[in-house]
């Protein structure tokens, strides 16, 4: 099993936390952030290219 951690930001209230992105909803659906509820694609939280790579290779691995 692999295991690893995505830095996410809100753009809204720029909260800042780590995720496993194994616990994230695929690269093309929405999330909300749970310290201001604002709702967006689940990309415009993650901080880099590298941690939207990693949730695409976790969500490929689980299909």
């Amino acid at each position: 099993m692999r295991e690893g951690w995505i830095d996410l930001e809100c753009p809204d209230c720029g909260d800042h936390w780590e995720a496993d992105p194994a616990s994230l909803p695929s690269p093309g659906n929405r999330y909300t952030c749970e310290r201001c509820e604002s709702e967006r694609p689940i990309a415009a939280f993650v901080k880099t290219k590298r941690g939207l790579d990693i949730l695409e290779s976790f969500d490929a691995t689980s299909a």
